[in-house]
C-alpha cells in the first residue's frame, strides 16, 4: 500500500490541474472552486442513510430520486435519495432528474441493479457520504478521485463479489466503511493513515478470508481498525488452511487475538521466540479456534518456557540445553500441545511423561539426538481406548541407548513398529544401531552354563560306573584266582590294611 500511496502522490502533483478542469466541465459554474477541507473532528454520525419508507413514490413518470435538505444551516449541502434503479439507464436518469451533482454532498441509493459501480466518475468528487445499499451490484471498479472528502461509504447488502484493490486508497478522510452482507473474499486496500479513527463493518460478509483480515489489522504504523458488530462477525478459514474440505467460520475476535499474539510470545533478556497462527483448530464440543505455533529453537534455553500463548498446539524447542520435560506433565500452559519438537537437547529420560495429558493428545513427539539411555516402551504404548495411535509420529533417532538382550529381542521389534526413524537409534555400549543387533550375540545369560554342568555331571556318572565296574572285577579275580590285580599288589601296605585282613 505504501508503493500505491507514493504513486498517488506523484500523480497528484502532476495532474491536479487536469482533474479540476474535468470536474468543472461536469459541474455547474458555482461548483468550480475546490471545496473547503473537512475538519478532522467530523464524526461518522454524518453518514447519510434513509429507510425504505422515505423512498419517492413509484408512480409512473415520477423521478425515482428526490432531494432532501440535509442541513438548514447549510442548505447548499443537499442530499439525494434514490430507490429501485433497476438498470443502468434508470440509474443515470434518476440522478439527472434531481440535477445531481449540483449542491449535493450526501447520496443514498437503495436497490440499484448495476453490473459494476464506477468509483472514478467525477460526479462522486464532492460527496461527504455515499451509500449504495440493498441492491444487486457485482463489483466496484475504478478509483475515487484525489481529495474526495468522503467520510462515510456504505456498500452493504449488494452481493458484491469484488472491490478493486486500489478503489478506496485516495479516500484519506474516510472514517466509516460498511461492507456488510456481501460476498467479498478479500478486503480492498484501505487508507487508515493520519491517525484518525476508522470504523469497519464486515458483519454478514462471511466469505472474507481470515488470513486477509489478519494481515490487514496486524499492520504496524497505522491506526487500528474498530469493527462494528464485532460479535456478529466471522470469517472464512478454508482458503488459508487448505487441508479442510469445508469452509469453517471463525469468530473475528479469534483473528484479532492473533494481532496481539507477539505480546504473549515467550521471551527473555537475550531471546525471543517466534509465534504464529498455525491452522484452524477444531475440537468436538468447542468453537473453532486459530491454533498457535511457537518456535523457540536455537535460543540456548536451559529449560522449557514457563508460559505459552493461548491455543498453542505446536512447540519447537530444538537446539537448546533443555534437560527435563516436566512442564509437559505439570504446566497448564502445555495442555493443548499436540506437536512437540525438542531435537538436539540434553534430555535423558521420558519417564516424566507417564500418565500426562500430552500423551493422550499428541500427534508428533520428536526427541532426536538427545541423551536418552533407556526407553520404557509402556510409556509410549497405546491405551485400549485410543483409536488414532497409528497416526502418531515419534522420532528418537540419534539417541544412544544402553543395549542388552532385551533390546535385541524385543525393543528392536517395538522400535520398528512405533518409531519413524527407528533405523537411526543407536547403542552406546555396543557402538551399533539397535536394528543391527543380533540376539545370539547379545543374549548370553548365566543360564547358558547349564549345558556345561550337564556335561560335567555325565562325566562324573560315567567315571563312577567305571570305578564300580573295576572294583567289582578286582573282587571277582581275587575270589577266583586268589591274587590281587597288578595295581593293588604293587601298592605299599597302609596302617589301615589290618582292617581288611581276616
Amino acid at each position: 500500500m505504501k508503493m500505491q500511496w507514493l504513486t498517488v502522490m506523484i500523480c497528484f502533483y502532476a495532474g491536479v490541474a487536469r482533474a479540476r478542469t474535468e470536474e468543472d466541465q461536469a459541474s455547474s459554474a458555482n461548483q468550480a472552486s475546490t471545496p473547503n477541507p473537512i475538519p478532522e473532528e467530523v464524526l461518522p454520525e454524518q453518514c447519510f442513510y434513509q429507510p425504505p419508507t422515505e423512498c419517492p413514490s413509484a408512480e409512473s413518470g415520477e423521478c425515482p430520486c428526490k432531494r432532501i435538505v440535509q442541513s438548514k444551516a447549510n442548505p447548499e449541502e443537499g442530499a439525494v435519495l434514490c430507490c429501485n434503479l433497476n438498470s443502468h439507464k434508470a440509474f443515470e436518469e434518476g440522478l439527472a432528474c434531481t440535477n445531481f451533482p449540483v449542491n449535493v454532498s450526501y447520496v443514498h441509493i437503495r436497490n440499484a441493479t448495476l453490473d459494476v459501480f464506477n468509483a472514478s466518475e467525477v460526479r462522486w468528487r464532492r460527496l461527504k457520504s455515499l451509500a449504495l445499499t440493498d441492491g444487486k451490484i457485482n463489483g466496484v471498479k475504478g478509483q475515487f478521485r484525489m481529495m474526495t472528502p468522503t467520510l462515510c461509504l456504505n456498500l452493504s447488502n449488494n452481493g458484491l463479489v469484488e472491490v478493486e484493490n486500489n478503489s478506496l486508497t485516495r479516500l484519506d478522510k474516510l472514517t466509516t466503511l460498511d461492507l456488510s452482507y456481501n460476498n467479498l473474499t478479500y478486503l480492498p486496500a484501505l487508507n487508515t493513515m493520519n491517525g484518525r479513527e476508522f470504523l469497519l463493518d464486515i458483519s454478514g460478509t462471511n466469505t472474507l478470508w481470515c488470513h486477509d483480515i489478519y494481515q490487514y489489522i496486524n499492520k504496524t504504523g497505522e491506526k487500528q481498525i474498530n469493527f462494528k458488530r464485532e460479535n456478529e462477525t466471522v470469517c472464512s478459514a478454508s482458503k488459508t488452511w487448505h487441508w479442510f474440505n469445508t469452509t469453517e467460520q471463525v469468530p473475528l475476535k479469534q483473528v484479532r487475538y492473533l494481532s496481539l499474539l507477539q505480546t504473549e510470545c515467550p521471551k527473555g533478556e537475550n531471546w525471543q521466540c517466534q509465534c504464529n497462527f498455525r491452522r484452524l483448530d477444531i475440537v468436538e464440543g468447542k468453537p473453532p479456534t486459530l491454533a498457535v505455533n511457537v518456535d523457540c529453537s536455537g535460543m540456548q534455553l536451559p529449560e522449557l518456557p514457563e508460559k505459552l500463548p493461548r491455543n498453542t498446539i505446536a512447540l519447537n524447542v530444538s537446539y537448546n540445553n533443555i534437560t527435563e520435560l516436566d512442564d509437559l506433565s505439570t504446566n497448564s500452559c502445555y495442555e493443548d500441545i499436540r506437536e512437540f519438537y525438542a531435537d538436539y537437547n540434553n534430555i535423558s529420560s521420558i519417564n516424566t511423561l507417564e500418565g500426562s495429558k500430552f500423551l493422550e493428545n499428541y500427534s508428533i513427539l520428536s526427541l532426536r539426538y538427545n541423551k536418552i539411555k533407556s526407553l520404557p516402551t509402556y510409556i509410549l504404548a497405546p491405551n485400549a481406548h485410543e483409536k488414532n495411535f497409528a497416526s502418531r509420529v515419534v522420532k528418537l533417532g540419534g539417541n544412544e541407548l544402553l543395549c542388552d538382550c532385551n533390546t535385541a529381542k524385543y525393543l528392536k521389534v517395538w522400535l520398528q513398529a512405533r518409531i519413524m526413524d527407528y533405523d537411526e537409534v543407536l547403542c552406546e555400549n555396543v557402538k551399533e544401531k539397535v536394528m543391527d543387533l543380533e540376539p545370539s550375540k547379545m543374549c548370553v545369560y548365566p543360564g547358558d552354563w547349564t549345558d556345561y554342568i550337564y556335561y560335567i555331571i555325565a562325566t562324573e556318572v560315567i567315571m563312577l560306573i567305571v570305578l564300580v565296574t573295576k572294583v567289582s572285577y578286582d573282587y571277582w579275580v581275587f575270589k577266583t584266582a586268589g591274587y590281587l590285580p597288578w595295581p593293588a599288589s604293587k601298592m605299599p601296605k597302609l596302617p589301615c590294611d589290618w582292617l581288611c585282613e581276616t
